[in-house]
């Protein structure tokens, strides 16, 4: 059995489709461009961010926070004008978000080398310095290629990673001396300065409250976005990132044309201390003696590894049965200009993480942190989730944009629109006309003729013609008998010749009765005596 052949139309008659579709999608992408930074991104795996799912994520703190009426944002928006809510929270997760990836800050090499290193005091034997001895290291980078950037961070994971296995049962470590532990490594790490100035000087919040990192993990075979194997993450991890609670100043120094930028910050004396982690046990938290932004404790729950965060410029708020610093007020060192808002540190994590779900009177004791360090308000404090700290930035610059997917649409719209466009003006001009097969030239003044017919026509307007009219076929009378070009007035000479020939109609007459009529049906019988009047004269002439 034979099927019927397919007939296809023409492919010009796809065009209109092919460029209402392409008009569609372009506003559709200009539209998710503008709500894009505001969605929320999709949880990758197990992380101590705001979105993941897993044990150390943040997810259930967001949801606790909602369902007891307090206004929840996520800011994805790493420039420009920012809405500011009354208390932000930095999840501090991933060391590679604070460092310096941006283009003015990568490595003038492929491996790294250390410029310069300047003390402000000599180190202790135990390689690290106090509040008033606080060491500040000074770095110059410039500008690499993007093969060089990757190539770091790999390494530094790497190393991260090995760390992570060689310290999990460290119960206390110290801030070491940058000068030593760099001694033999080919790399090292600069915080970011405008992560640093974000977070103490243009904050998103009129409180901030920083968590600290505790947790590793790898994501579990059947369901990636859960953990497994979670291990206590190295103490160099959490130095590296507690860096952004002091200043960060970033100077900007020619190099043969180039500006290299020169980073210096301050390494404190920042001390982490961990309970055993073996076993969960239950802590009873107490407000510390001499503030008043805690004032009330409340059990903790059951926590494995309990961690503790000591520094110079920390000011203890909640402690622990045994003294442990679990809640603190960074403070500003001597010389140090002022943080625009209370920064808080939260030493451990799972005071706020997922983890809190599991048990009603910890879900209870976060709500009462989050309440005791956001400022007062009337009603609920609205807390933004900062997930730039995070990796998780969505830059609104219209460039950054349309050079990604899925917005790198709107410039491959554009271009098939216009393809498009040229195809079908091809299509509906073709090639130069033949001029010996052309139409006449008198066919349009015909058609121009005939529309304007229909016009009048459609607008009920014929009866407003009748004196033209009139007009038109005196002219013709007068031209056929020799008198268009007489001296006397049209007019005169029409009446004239109705009284020489007799006719049965008289001009004078019929003119003045065009301007009484009213519709069609009235010229049409008015038109027909006037041509009367006309071939009674102009056959007598012949």
């Amino acid at each position: 059995m034979r099927l019927p052949p397919i007939k296809i139309p023409p492919l010009t008659h796809f065009l209109p489709l092919l460029v209402g579709v392409m008009c569609f999608g372009l506003f559709a992408m200009a539209g998710l461009m503008l709500i894009t930074p505001h969605l929320e991104p999709s949880p990758r795996g197990p992380a101590g961010n705001p979105i993941a799912l897993s044990a150390q994520g943040f997810k259930g703190l967001r949801d606790v926070l909602k369902a007891d009426g307090y206004p929840v944002t996520l800011n994805r928006q790493e420039t420009g004008p920012q809405a500011v809510s009354d208390l932000a929270i930095v999840t501090l997760d991933s060391d590679a978000a604070i460092y310096n990836s941006d283009r003015e800050y990568v490595e003038g090499e492929e491996k790294p080398k250390k410029i310069q290193s300047i003390s402000s005091s000599s180190s202790s034997s135990t390689s690290s310095v106090s509040a008033s001895q606080a060491s500040s290291s000074s770095f110059d980078t410039a500008s690499a290629s993007k093969a060089a950037q990757e190539d770091y961070k790999r390494e530094m994971a790497e190393a991260s990673a090995s760390k992570a296995s060689q310290d999990a049962s460290s119960t206390s470590a110290q801030a070491a001396d940058p000068a030593k532990t760099e001694k033999d490594e080919d790399v090292y790490a600069t915080p970011s300065a405008e992560k640093g100035k974000r977070l103490l000087y243009a904050p998103v919040g009129r409180a901030v409250l920083v968590v600290a990192p505790k947790w590793d993990a790898n994501p579990m075979t059947r369901h990636p976005r859960w953990a497994a194997d979670p291990f206590l993450k190295h103490s160099g991890d959490i130095f590296t990132q507690l860096t952004l609670l002091s200043p960060i100043h970033s100077t900007c120094i020619r190099v043969e044309g180039d500006c290299a930028y020169r980073i210096t910050y301050k390494r404190l004396d920042y001390r982490v201390t961990r309970a055993p982690a073996a076993k969960p046990r239950s802590y009873a938290l107490v407000p510390a003696a001499g503030q008043s932004v805690i004032t009330r404790g409340y059990t903790s729950g059951r926590i494995r590894g309990l961690q503790s965060i000591t520094g110079p410029n920390l000011t203890p708020l909640l402690l622990g049965p045994n003294g442990e610093v679990l809640l603190s007020r960074v403070n500003p060192m001597p010389g140090d200009k002022p943080f625009k808002a209370p920064v808080y540190l939260l030493s451990d994590p799972d005071l706020l993480n997922n983890q809190i779900l599991a048990d009603p009177e910890r879900v209870a004791g976060a709500l009462s942190l989050i309440d005791s360090v956001a400022p007062k308000t009337k009603t609920k404090p609205s807390v933004v989730f900062d997930v730039t700290f995070n990796s998780l930035a969505y830059e609104q610059d219209f460039m950054h944009h349309v050079a990604r997917a899925p917005f790198v649409g709107i410039p491959l719209a554009l271009i098939v629109m216009a393809l498009a466009l040229m195809w079908s003006a091809f299509s509906r001009f073709g090639p130069a006309h033949d001029p010996a097969t052309d139409t006449p030239h008198g066919r349009g003044v015909v058609v121009l003729a005939d529309n304007a017919a229909r016009l009048i026509a459609k607008a009920g307007r014929q009866p407003k013609l009748a004196p033209a009219y009139a007009q038109m076929i005196r002219d013709q009378v007068l031209k056929a008998t020799g008198l268009f070009q007489h001296t006397s007035a049209p007019d005169d000479m029409a009446e004239r010749l109705s009284e020489k020939y007799n006719t049965l109609e008289r001009f004078s007459a019929l003119s003045a009765e065009a301007q009484k009529l009213t519709n069609p049906m009235q010229l049409l019988t008015w038109a027909r005596r006037l041509h009367q009047w006309k071939s009674a004269i102009v056959r007598t002439e012949k």
